[in-house]
């Protein structure tokens, strides 16, 4: 019979035996280990590709925020631009009014002044006129009488102008 090496049987048994104890004290608890990060490690994945989807959308929600309001700022200035000009219209208008009411007034004033001048520069004629003519008549008959009389004839002198 072959006789067998009990050593090299031994060393083949303790081969196994070791191979079994690392399979379970070393090898399976490994494998959990690398399964848990696994898991860990899919979960930050699955995580960070949701808030790659949420900053998106909130990108896209900031970028129309940010269109709406570049178009609303456009149009307020437009707006305030608008209302300036009618405001600016309105004082030019409200001006050139006042500037023409001013202007009649004073043309009315001057008219009253050159009416009143003119009065003022008859009656002073008359005064001359009545003082030559008694100078030379050498009396004065009625003085009343006499102003009656140029009045008179001013007023004759107007009304046929």
């Amino acid at each position: 019979m072959v006789a067998i090496n009990w050593n090299i049987f031994w060393i083949i048994f303790n081969i196994i035996v070791l191979f079994i104890l690392l399979r379970i004290f070393l090898f399976k608890p490994l494998q959990k280990i690398a399964a848990k990060r696994e898991t860990l490690i899919q979960g930050q994945i699955d995580n960070a590709t949701k808030l790659n989807k949420e900053a998106s959308t909130l990108k896209e929600q900031y970028e129309n925020s940010l269109k709406n309001a570049k178009e609303e700022s456009f149009q307020i200035v437009s707006d305030a631009k608008e209302r300036a000009q009618t405001q600016y219209d309105h004082i030019i208008d409200k001006a050139n009014e006042d500037a023409a009411q001013i202007k009649q007034q004073a043309q009315k004033a001057t008219e009253a002044e050159h009416e009143q001048m003119m009065r003022n520069a008859k009656a002073e004629l008359a005064d001359i006129a009545l003082a030559a003519a008694s100078k030379v008549l050498g009396s004065n008959i009625d003085a009343g009488a006499n102003k009656k009389l140029l009045d008179d004839f001013l007023a004759g002198e107007e009304s046929s102008k």
